[in-house]
């Protein structure tokens, strides 16, 4: 067995393996193999090695290339530990395209860090010379052809993907580097590597699933859709249009129709006209109760997904793949599915467990800054309502805290995540204990639509919660420095804080409206204390506008 201090770049033919590998190494500090390189050193062009003896005999010489450079890394390649000396010890291998074919390669590569590399064939034969590619030179077509036979071996393999025909190598090679640096730690006189787990979170009650929380978890589906599934369809938003596409290219290999219903970003998606589309497309495939949905997209394309998967024919199974923070620690999670009306937000919808939700956190790798500070609100709000730890790491650092790729980022939303878990296991249908997850949201709901949903969910829930724990302090139960570092956390967030003083009436009547209101009765959740929330029923008009003017700008 390779010990795992190895990073394997594997994919097709002209991926830009090397290229990566290279900047890679140079990145951590590593040394750096390529193996075709060993090969044509030792035996000459390959392309010659393929017409003299063929490709049985040069997938011998490789997988004894791949054996030898594993076993003694020192022998061979680039050191670049000048650079970074912290990475000594750390090999990076670009093999070929074809060498994970060998079972001995594969055994070889099992514990180590394996990368995918990927590409599209518009890409390669654009920009690729052939010739040096014995399998591609007389017939370019090939390059598809054999991806597809490869490709469930590449992500049976893989832990991560990258794909170089939409991103800049050097960005690519930096992403690499960061998932491998937090990953090795020195220990003596030998390099370990702590493999990144799947984390698994789940959520109790009548119908339970699990949260799986990771990267690259798309090798999870089939499992999770398991066998008896025929058709799929997946919800998406145009933004996702390619990423979709690949994702229903990877299930056709084991579903009989992978369908894509591309729905309008945000908001806007959740309409019945919207709803009514889908259900059109399940119709004319002849959807059935064994075929099943999966919600790929933001919070709003994962509210619609669940809606359209809970009401065709009474029920059929769901998956959610949340591509932003809201998605992963809110909106997926906890079944509750809907669309908006003229009256107000989610007013149609159900209670809807999904099989599972996978919360991938490469999705958010590419995210915009601003989309993860408002996706945090929610972060934010699991924080104050039952687990200080987020608001901590917050504290402590901030711009650790939103990036991605630290493990700060992963800490803080699963957390969150197991918050929501947590309170849905025991109240499914918001009878009591639910309740609290509304923490902020009864005067957001109401800005959203005062702002006809221009507005960030997570700018209106920020001041949501500022109005909030404002009324907390106004009744009595809240403290200042609580109240205060309510306003700190948001505003290292940019999250805003206030709003228009001139605006209240309207937002009072939107309030009375929202589907919170009990008999009438507007209900509010603040704090006693942190982590500690209450329901303050009915309070005097008085004391909501009182609270109101303290945030008012």
């Amino acid at each position: 067995m390779t010990p795992p201090t190895s990073v394997i770049l594997i994919g097709p033919m002209a991926s830009g393996k090397s290229s990566i590998g290279r900047r890679v190494a140079k990145l951590l500090g590593a040394r750096f193999i390529d193996t075709d390189k060993v090969i044509v050193a030792e035996h000459g062009p390959i392309p010659a090695l393929f017409e003299a003896q063929g490709e049985a005999r040069f997938r011998d010489i490789e997988a004894d290339t791949v054996r030898r450079v594993l076993g003694s890394p020192a022998l061979f390649g680039t050191e670049y530990t000048e650079r970074d000396p912290s990475g000594e010890g750390l090999t990076v291998v670009a093999l070929g395209g074809g060498a994970v074919l060998a079972d001995t390669t594969q055994d070889l590569i099992r514990d180590c860090r394996v990368v995918l590399v990927m590409t599209t064939e518009e890409a390669v034969l654009s920009r690729s010379s052939l010739q040096d590619r014995p399998l591609l030179a007389h017939d370019p077509a090939a390059w598809g052809r054999i991806l597809s036979e490869r490709l469930p071996l590449y992500k049976r393999l893989a832990r991560v993907t990258f794909d170089t025909s939409v991103r800049p190598k050097d960005a690519i090679a930096a992403d690499i580097a960061e998932w491998v640096r937090p990953s090795y730690t020195v220990e003596e006189e030998n390099m370990t590597i702590n493999q990144p787990e799947m984390t698994t979170i789940s959520v109790a009650g009548e119908h339970p699933y699990d949260i799986l929380v990771g990267r690259d978890l798309v090798r999870a589906l089939p499992d999770v859709l398991g066998n008896s599934v025929h058709q799929v369809l997946i919800v998406h938003p145009p933004t996702l249009g390619a990423a979709a596409a690949r994702l229903r290219e990877i299930l056709r290999e084991t579903y009989a129709q992978v369908l894509l219903a591309e729905v309008p970003d945000a908001e806007a998606a959740k309409r019945v006209e919207v709803a009514a589309f889908c259900w059109q497309v399940m119709g004319q495939a002849d959807f059935t109760r064994t075929d099943a949905v999966i919600g790929f997209g933001g919070g709003a394309v994962t509210d619609l997904a669940g809606f359209v998967a809970a009401t065709w024919l009474r029920g059929v199974k769901l998956v959610q793949i949340p591509t932003t923070v809201l998605g992963i620690v809110d909106a997926s999670v906890g079944g509750k599915t809907g669309i908006n009306t003229a009256e107000g937000k989610n007013l149609v919808g159900a209670f809807y467990s999904p099989a599972a939700v996978l919360a991938d956190l490469d999705n958010l790798a590419t995210l915009p800054e601003n989309e993860i500070r408002a996706g945090f609100a929610e972060v934010v709000k699991c924080g104050f309502i039952a687990e200080p730890e987020i608001l901590e790491i917050l504290e402590a650092d901030i711009t650790r805290a939103i990036d991605p790729l630290t493990p700060e980022f992963r800490r803080v939303i699963e957390l969150s995540i197991r918050v929501k878990a947590r309170v849905v296991g025991e109240d499914f249908t918001e009878q009591g204990l639910r309740e609290i997850l509304n923490y902020g949201h009864t005067l957001g709901h109401a800005i959203e639509h005062a702002e006809r949903y221009q507005w960030r969910h997570g700018a209106a829930i920020a001041v949501g919660m500022m109005f909030a724990a404002e009324l907390g302090r106004l009744a009595g139960r809240l403290d200042d420095a609580t109240v205060d570092r309510h306003r700190s956390i948001l505003k290292s967030l940019t999250l805003p804080t206030t709003y228009p003083a001139g605006r209240w009436p309207g937002l009072l009547a939107a309030m009375q409206r929202d589907k919170k209101a009990r008999a009438g009765m507007l209900r509010f959740i603040v704090l006693d204390r942190l982590g500690v929330p209450a329901v303050l029923a009915g309070p005097d008009e008085s004391m909501l506008f009182t609270a109101y003017q303290e945030i008012a700008s």
